[in-house]
């Protein structure tokens, strides 16, 4: 890159967003950081506060050809966090974008910026009389909704699939021009924000992990809020079970529908990164020995396998539903309990009576419990967000939003996709246990149904980030697993910024495809550079 290039681009740029809207490579250090210890060259951080001026940065992009990469709130973590996948590119934060330009409350429909966050959307919500669910996940309250929904996150909540959930996209091309879907170009706003599919090719598509322009707004079918929701919890101890409660969940999930959305299996260290600061004392190149988690299980009551999930429905239909969980789970379960807002409030008033060691342990499990009721709820909370800083030392005090970018933290995601067979998750988990500790890493494990037919598991690799060799361990072990997966046919959902190379040196003819129509839009490269889509070789072209 020219330095005079970069230089005549910032004059302009100050000029449209004011002093105030460019920061310089100096003041970028926020945005550099990232769980995954990667730190990518941002020669400035662009800060526009309305779709106007998106497309005059892009423009002036255009003219001097530098590459920009857009994010909505930078809190990807354990994907890169706000790093673009390339160095050298300029970061344009859409924070400032954070409107909800319409909401429907008959319909359920919302439109939303790409900084409006998971809590901004649950107060504005709940200042509107919307009764609805946000479509809440793990990472917590400062995360953007639009962000996540164009990387297909999912949560639990009933509408899991977030990108399904968009029914409309605005978004500005790579030359500074707006795109809009053909009902909206056709005079059909509001019918376009009621039906996702639109007529003619469905392009929307393109902008779901993609890097064919910069989403400027997205409209989502939101859940209502349900009569009742009651969480259920399950486990086994013995591991030999697996097999056998595998196709109990999802014969749950076909059984039941739309009361019951999604479930969660997680492994027992996964269920003690939630209950116990982890033990680096006992613990052997960074890894816990089989009989160290043995002792922490039993010491906690953790069983070899536990889940989670919700039943949202009528009275009627959820003593239903429970009947029927009891009927599917229960023979592949040592324990079955359902769990409502009243139950926790009554182990909290419990707690106030019992002996000390006994109150704290029974109001330490009615926190947790309080915290996953509320996110079932669609109301987000950043207690997940704990599992980021079990190797990565104390988390922020009461009080202050966890960033475990800014933090230190050391986190890899490494997503899969797993069928929900017995035989499957089992090769899966043989897999994830051979591999982990060979760099380093704990495997912890969560499966979450995405459908009845297929899991998303999750795999965090922590990791001292402070450390350089520990940091270059995750990262290779982040890539035996990716190796290891796409010959076993597990392959991830979504890719972190330093993992983009294994579609980017793929000669699959779906790349070919993209990289063709990634050139047509924008020939010059200058948006999110090797985001998902290969660079077109001029052989190709």
């Amino acid at each position: 890159m020219k330095s005079t290039s970069i230089e005549s681009a910032i004059a302009e740029w100050v000029a449209i967003l004011g002093e105030s809207g460019v920061l310089a490579a100096s003041a970028a250090a926020d945005f550099a950081a990232s769980t995954i210890g990667t730190k990518r060259s941002i020669p400035a951080v662009l800060r526009p506060a309305n779709q106007q001026q998106v497309a005059e940065v892009l423009q002036v992009a255009q003219q001097w050809q530098i590459a920009v990469y857009p994010v909505s709130t930078g809190n990807n973590w354990g994907y890169g966090s706000a790093n673009p996948v390339e160095n050298d590119c300029v970061i344009l934060d859409l924070g400032r974008l954070d409107r909800i330009t319409d909401f429907d409350p008959e319909m359920g429909v919302i439109t939303v910026e790409p900084g409006v966050t998971q809590g901004a959307l649950r107060e504005f919500l709940d200042q509107h009389d919307g009764d609805y669910l946000v479509p809440v996940t793990g990472a917590g309250p400062t995360c953007s909704i639009l962000g996540n929904a164009l990387e297909r996150g999912y949560g639990i909540t009933p509408v899991t699939d977030h990108f399904a959930a968009v029914t409309k996209i605005e978004a500005i091309l790579p030359d500074g021009t707006l795109y809009r879907t053909p009902l909206s170009e056709l005079g059909g706003a509001e019918i376009d924000g009621l039906f996702k599919w639109g007529v003619g090719p469905y392009l929307d598509g393109l902008f779901s992990q993609g890097n064919f322009g910069v989403v400027v707004k997205i409209t989502i079918a939101l859940a209502p809020v349900p009569d009742t929701v009651t969480a259920f919890f399950f486990s086994t101890k013995d591991d030999a079970m697996l097999e056998t409660l595998v196709p109990a969940v999802r014969a749950a999930l076909q059984a039941l529908g739309g009361s019951v959305v999604a479930i969660n299996l997680l492994n027992s260290q996964r269920m003690l990164s939630m209950m116990s600061p982890f033990p680096a004392d006992r613990a052997v190149d960074g890894v816990l020995p089989a009989h160290e988690v043995e002792r922490l299980a039993a010491s906690h009551g953790v069983a070899a396998w536990s889940g989670v999930g919700a039943i949202y429905a009528s009275k009627e239909v959820a003593r239903a539903a429970r009947r029927t969980l009891r009927r599917i789970l229960g023979p592949a379960t040592d324990r079955l309990v359902f769990i409502n807002r009243r139950k926790v409030d009554m182990a909290r008033k419990i707690a106030r009576v019992l002996p000390g060691g006994l109150a704290t342990r029974v109001k330490g499990m009615a926190d947790t419990l309080s915290g996953a009721l509320e996110i079932m709820h669609g109301t987000p909370n950043d207690v997940a967000l704990a599992l980021a800083y079990w190797r990565s030392g104390a988390l922020p005090p009461p009080g202050q939003f966890k960033n475990p970018a800014r933090d230190g933290c050391g986190l890899i995601w490494f997503a899969p996709l797993v069928p929900i067979r017995g035989k499957d998750v089992r090769r899966y988990i043989n897999m994830i246990e051979e591999i982990c500790p060979q760099y380093g890493v704990n495997p912890l494990i969560t499966l979450t149904t995405v459908n009845d037919r297929c899991f998303d598991s999750t795999v965090p690799l922590l990791f001292d980030r402070s450390s350089a060799e520990a940091t270059a361990r995750a990262n290779q072990c982040y890539r035996a697993l990716f190796d290891a997966g796409q010959k076993e046919g597990f392959l991830p959902y979504r890719l972190n910024i330093d993992a983009m190379d294994t579609l980017t040196s793929s000669e699959a003819r779906c790349s070919r495809l993209a990289s063709q129509l990634k050139a047509a839009i924008d020939p010059n490269s200058i948006l999110a550079p090797g985001r998902y889509v290969p660079r077109i070789k001029h052989s190709e072209a």
